[in-house]
C-alpha cells in the first residue's frame, strides 16, 4: 500500500507540474498551444473632412454674426473706457515685435502669427495688425479652432493718426490702380476633388486643427501681379479668383475671371475650387477675403488675399479705408 501511495502522489505532482507550465509555455509561444489576439488597426480619420466641418461651423457663425466679426476702432474705446474691466477683450497684436514696442493699444500682448494656438480660451479676443487683413487671418483661424474672437477693422492703421505708430495703411494715391473691370458673370461649372491633407499622425479633432492652423502663415498678392497674371498669356499661370463682395458690386463691374462667392457660400462651394491652381480671393478692402484665404489654406488650398481687397484695382472700388476718418486714440510702449 505504501508503495502504490508514493506511486499516486508522484503522478498527481507531475500533473500539477504540468498545468503550471503550461501558462508560461503559452506565453513565449511554445507548445503550439498559444494564440495571440489580432491587433485592432486604428481606424482612418480623414483630416479634411475634420477641418472642413470645422470651417463650416466657423463660417456659419461668422455669417450669423456670432463670431469673427469687425469691430471698429471707436468701439473698442468705448470698450476700454466704460469703467468695467469684465468687459475689455483680450487684445492680441500680431505686428512686428519692434513695432509692437514702438506702440501698441495699452493693454495688447504682442505675439507671432504662428503661435496663436498658445492664447488662452475662454477669453473675448481682439487681434489686430497694421490694416486689418493679417489680424482677419489670425481671426479665422482661431475662431475655427473655437476661440471667440473678433478683428479689429482696418487694424492699427484705424486707431492712431501717428505715422510711427499705424506704420501702414491703405492710401489710395499709392496703392489704388485703374485696371480694367467686367461686368459679364462667371459660372464655376467644373468640379474637383478636395485636396488631401496630411498634417500629423494624431488622430483627435483638436490635434488635427491645431496642426492645420499651424501651416497658416499671411499670404497675399498684389494688385500689379494679379494683372500680370491674367494678362501675361499662360492660362497655366492664371489664378483661380474669387470675388466675395454682394452680387450687385460684382455685377457692376470686378476682376476680369473673377467668380461671385460669398463667405456665407465658401463650405459649400469648395469642390469648385482647383487644387492645381493658385485661388485669389478679393473683398472691398481685404477683411473678409482674408479670413476665406486663411480657412482656405487649413484645408489645404494654395490661397491667397488681394492685398487691400478692390480698393487696389479699381477707382470704382467703395468702403475703401479713409485715413480723414480716424479719431487717434493713445498708444503705449509698455
Amino acid at each position: 500500500m505504501r508503495g502504490t501511495s508514493w506511486v499516486r502522489a508522484a503522478k498527481l505532482m507531475g500533473i500539477a507540474l504540468v498545468l503550471l507550465a503550461l501558462p508560461v509555455l503559452g506565453a513565449c509561444g511554445g507548445g503550439g498551444g498559444g494564440v495571440e489576439p489580432t491587433p485592432t488597426a486604428a481606424p482612418q480619420v480623414d483630416e479634411f473632412e475634420v477641418v472642413q466641418d470645422a470651417v463650416a461651423d466657423y463660417l456659419a457663425d461668422k455669417a450669423d454674426g456670432k463670431n469673427g466679426g469687425n469691430l471698429p476702432a471707436t468701439d473698442l474705446y468705448a470698450l476700454l473706457n466704460d469703467g468695467d474691466d469684465d468687459n475689455d477683450p483680450y487684445i492680441v497684436s500680431v505686428r512686428k515685435a519692434e513695432d509692437y514696442a514702438n506702440g501698441h493699444i495699452p493693454g495688447a500682448v504682442n505675439i507671432a502669427f504662428g503661435e496663436l494656438t498658445t492664447l488662452p480660451k475662454g477669453e473675448d479676443i481682439l487681434a489686430y495688425c497694421y490694416t486689418g487683413q493679417s489680424a482677419s487671418m489670425a481671426t479665422a483661424v482661431l475662431g475655427t479652432l473655437g476661440y471667440d474672437v473678433q478683428n479689429l477693422l482696418h487694424g492699427m492703421s484705424s486707431w492712431t493718426t501717428d505715422a510711427a505708430v499705424y506704420v501702414s495703411r491703405f492710401d489710395a494715391a499709392a496703392a489704388q490702380s485703374d485696371y480694367d473691370v467686367e461686368t459679364t458673370a462667371n459660372d464655376a461649372t467644373e468640379t474637383y476633388d478636395y485636396p488631401e491633407i496630411d498634417n500629423t499622425a494624431a488622430s483627435s479633432d483638436a490635434a488635427i486643427l491645431e496642426a492645420a492652423a499651424k501651416g497658416v502663415t499671411p499670404k497675399y498678392i498684389t494688385a500689379s501681379d494679379l494683372y500680370g497674371f491674367i494678362n501675361d498669356g499662360d492660362d497655366d499661370t492664371t489664378p483661380f479668383i474669387i470675388d466675395m463682395r454682394s452680387g450687385t458690386d460684382y455685377s457692376a463691374g470686378h476682376v476680369p475671371g473673377a467668380v461671385n462667392i460669398g463667405i456665407g457660400s465658401l463650405a459649400d462651394n469648395l469642390d469648385k475650387l482647383p487644387t492645381d491652381k493658385t485661388v485669389v480671393v478679393y473683398c472691398y478692402t481685404g477683411h473678409t477675403a482674408a479670413q476665406a484665404t486663411a480657412v482656405l489654406n487649413m484645408l489645404g488650398y494654395d490661397a491667397k488675399s488681394l492685398k487691400f481687397g478692390f480698393c487696389s484695382w479699381s477707382s470704382t472700388a467703395t468702403k475703401c479705408f479713409d485715413a480723414s476718418t480716424v479719431t487717434g486714440y493713445p498708444t503705449t510702449t509698455e
